[in-house]
């Protein structure tokens, strides 16, 4: 098989020796803190969340009323990750100052900046100063705990590191934590919070489902829907496909490309791929394939009950340094890459958006707005989920 390998370096090891950073990366250190028992304690975490924000904002005061559905998750999604990944501190200062830098820090992510990152320009230059004022939070954080000799309560993402060290027993300097941090917030907000106003979109369409999610809780949880527990988000079976469907029709990512390492004979053809060359793959494409889902444009959930979809994860896995996972390089859906560059993220990601959903549909009833039929469709030329304005009426249950 040839050897590809995914543009890009990892960042945020500029200060330790060369013979370690050859050992270490910070994706193997992240793996710590996304375990079976950290996505465990994430869900109530999550949840509460979702509960708290309900009640919070004035989009869902009353018994009905209108809610801009980007503008909402976004918010939401970025409570729920702080409050799971980041840690209490963090989490609370969102409700301040935390939340004005992480925009000006989310706003540096313009067209511009892939190719002139240094231009001296106004947003640039809050995205610098917020970038040094959320390092120096998250510093503060780490000194905090340490100082006040703290014991560890929760396994968020800042414990985990604070214990991690290289191999040769140096531990993780608290700038490298910072700047870890900064980027797993990051990482995942546009995706999950892009995700979350599909499913929200979707389901307005499709009352049934929405009702038939409502009879899953009650039918497997019980009539008093009991607080939500990682072992009973994973019996709701239904509830899991509507993300996997959502993902598989939205896919958070347009491309994935990899390097050629080696000669790639192309099966069929007389064509070799020189080395040097780059390959991309396009996941919306391979999902929308009627070989592999048919009626592909059509959201279905149901197209994921056991026995009426093709297995769409391949039985090889491997460890890349940072958990077993499978390859996945022949499976047409690709919401999270595949191989060694896969998302390591992805199970957090499964959680989070699970939970959020299961939560929303305790708790409200949602459809589109009178004269609005179907879904719109992605557009990949929107840079940003907060120019577009999808409304939808909630109510109560």
């Amino acid at each position: 098989m040839p050897e590809c390998e995914a543009d890009g370096t990892e960042e945020g090891l500029s200060d330790v020796p060369e013979q370690l950073r050859t050992q270490l990366t910070p994706r193997q250190f992240v793996k710590f803190g996304l375990t079976s028992e950290a996505l465990r304690s994430y869900v109530p975490l999550i949840a509460d969340e979702v509960i708290d924000f309900l009640k919070r904002s004035p989009s869902f005061k009353g018994p009905k009323g209108t809610l801009d559905v980007p503008i909402k998750m976004a918010e939401l999604t970025i409570y729920t990750a702080s409050r799971s990944l980041q840690g209490k501190e963090v989490r609370s200062k969102f409700d301040s100052s935390f939340a004005d830098l992480y925009h000006h820090l989310d706003m540096g992510f313009s067209p511009i900046n892939f190719m002139l990152p240094w231009a001296p320009l106004p947003h640039n230059r809050k995205r610098d100063y917020a970038q040094q004022k959320m390092s120096q939070t998250y510093m503060e954080i780490i000194k905090a705990r340490r100082d006040t000799g703290v014991k560890k309560d929760e396994d968020d993402m800042i414990w985990n590191l604070m214990s991690c060290a290289y191999k040769n027993g140096t531990p993780l300097p608290d700038n490298e934590i910072a700047h870890m941090m900064i980027a797993l917030l990051m990482a995942g907000q546009h995706s999950s919070s892009s995700t979350s106003a599909w499913i929200m979109l979707c389901l307005a369409t499709r009352p049934d489902i929405l009702e038939e999610l409502y009879q899953e809780q009650l039918s497997l949880l019980g009539a008093d829907l009991p607080p939500l527990t990682y072992d009973a988000l994973q019996r709701l079976s239904l509830n899991s496909q509507v993300v996997k469907e959502t993902l598989r029709l939205h896919a958070p990512i347009h491309s994935i490309m990899r390097k050629v390492k080696s000669p790639m004979p192309v099966d069929g053809t007389p064509y070799t791929i020189p080395i040097s060359h780059v390959l991309l793959a396009a996941p919306g494409v391979s999902s929308l394939s009627p070989e592999h889902f048919p009626n592909p444009e059509k959201w279905e959930p149901h197209r994921w009950d056991a026995g009426n979809a093709k297995d769409e994860e391949d039985d090889e896995t491997v460890d890349y340094g940072y958990g077993l996972v499978s390859k996945g390089a022949s499976s047409p859906y690709l919401p999270f890459g595949a191989g060694r560059h896969r998302c390591i993220g992805e199970q957090f990601a499964y959680v989070q958006l699970g939970t959020i959903t299961a939560m929303l549909v305790r708790s409200l009833k949602w459809r589109n707005p009178a004269g609005v039929e179907g879904v719109v469709g992605t557009d990949y030329s929107v840079s940003r989920a907060s120019s577009m304005k999808f409304s939808l009426l909630a109510s109560g249950r």
